[in-house]
This record gives C-alpha cells, structure tokens and sequence, in this order.
C-alpha cells in the first residue's frame, strides 16, 4: 500500500511539470500566432493586407477574431488568479483560524506532532501551555468567547513574549494555547506566570468592560507528563480548569 501511494505521489509530480512545459510552449505558441497574425492583419505594415483588402465584412472579422482571442487571454488569465487565490485559501484555512486569524487547532496538533516525533528521536524536550480567559465569574469551560480583536491582540502579545520557534494558537473562543520549544517542566512554570501576568495585565484595556477577568493557565511537558500530542493538549487545559478560583493563577 505504502509503495502504491508512492508511486501515485511521483506520477502526480510528473503530470505536474509535463502539463507545466506543456502551457509553457502553448504560451509560446499563441505569441508567435499573435505576431504573425497582426504583421499580415495590419494594413501599414510593408506586407501582408493592405487598406484596399480591407472591406467591412473583412473589417468587422478581425475585430472579432482580435475580440475573442482578447476574451480568451483575460478568461484564462482570471482563471488562473482564481486558481492560485483558492489554493492560497486551502493552505490558509487548514493553518489560521478564519475569524481571529490565529493558529487553529488543528495546525497546532499537527506541529505538536512533529515536535512529539522530534524529542523522540533527539531527547529534546517541550512544553505545551493552555490560557483559559473567564470573563464576569463564568465557571470553569463554560466562559463565553471574547471578542476577535482582543483574540488577535492577545496572540500578538503571546507573540511577543515567546520565542520565534514558539507557536501561539487558538483552542476555543476564550482560550489560547502556546507550544513552548525547549521548554521544560521547571522553565514552564516562570514562563507561565510571565504568559499569565501579561495577558491579565492587558485583557481589561483590550476589552473596556468592568466585569471581573480571570486568567487561569495550565501547562504540560513532554516526557514527564505524556508523550501523546493529544494527551499533552488534554492535560493542560485540565490543570487550568482544576486551579482553585482566584483572580489569576497558574499551575
């Protein structure tokens, strides 16, 4: 099975760059046409049709022959943006989250994944860090999702405190998670407290509301707390479920 998908995946790489050459010499083809045609067509021109050839019926066919070879460069010119915008839009969807504009969970799992299968093989380590924002004395999961600017503004903040090999992603509407490289379990806990203190710090300004804020943050390493992406995801949102109440608090 897995030298059949292997064999797809290079045919697939081969039809690409054939029809690739292909459009190539179609291109220039239809140039070398187009040139040809308006050296003969154009009746100033020292060969080729003169203005005594030039009848209306003749007249009116090559405008509509230039009119539809026009019609037919702009319609597959369009037809290519289309193309490379709704793949920019594929690629885009399966990473962003399409209303904070934040990494979405489901990239964040993949690229947990990766680094799960890179500790493996190298001894590294990393930490996974859950943010869970509760707004007015919402209970535990249950808080309502905070508007999208202060989403993207707190993912620039996270962005900004964390190192550039980091990964800040959203998890649900009032909760962010951030995947720590290099993190390990005692270097966690300060960058919790740091990760914790300046979101609290800033979420009143962000979101202009008197109501009470509570910032609770959780977090995972792996190795000692699961070497499974999903679990390690799992256990650090449970450990900010599970912190006592309070204003802000990690564990």
């Amino acid at each position: 099975m897995a030298a059949h998908r292997l064999d797809q995946a290079r045919a697939a790489h081969r039809g690409y760059f054939r029809w690739r050459r292909l459009s190539r010499v179609a291109i220039v083809a239809f140039g070398v046409f187009a040139v040809m045609f308006s050296l003969w067509a154009l009746p100033w021109l020292p060969r080729g049709l003169n203005t005594d050839d030039y009848t209306p019926q003749l007249a009116l066919s090559v405008y509509l022959m230039a009119g539809v070879a026009a019609a037919a460069v702009f319609a597959l010119a369009f037809q290519e943006l289309a193309r490379r915008d709704r793949e920019s839009l594929m690629v885009w969807g399966t990473v962003f989250d399409e209303v904070s504009g934040l990494h979405n969970r489901t990239y964040l799992y993949d690229r947990l994944s990766l680094e799960c299968e890179k500790a493996a093989r190298n001894g590294g380590v990393f930490s996974i860090v859950a943010l869970q924002i509760r707004l007015g004395g919402s209970a535990p999961g249950s808080s309502p999702a905070l508007p999208t600017s202060a989403l993207q503004d707190i993912g620039t903040l996270l962005d900004c405190l964390t190192h550039p090999s980091d990964l800040v992603a959203i998890l649900s509407g009032a909760e962010l998670a951030v995947l720590a490289v290099g993190v390990d379990r005692n270097d966690r806990a300060s960058l919790q407290e740091r990760l914790r203190g300046a979101v609290a710090a800033g979420l009143p300004r962000l979101l202009k509301d008197p109501a009470p804020i509570s910032v609770r943050c959780g977090g995972a390493t792996y190795g000692e707390d699961s070497t499974d992406p999903g679990t390690l995801i799992q256990t650090a949102r449970q450990a900010a479920i599970l912190i006592p109440r309070g204003p802000a608090q990690a564990a």
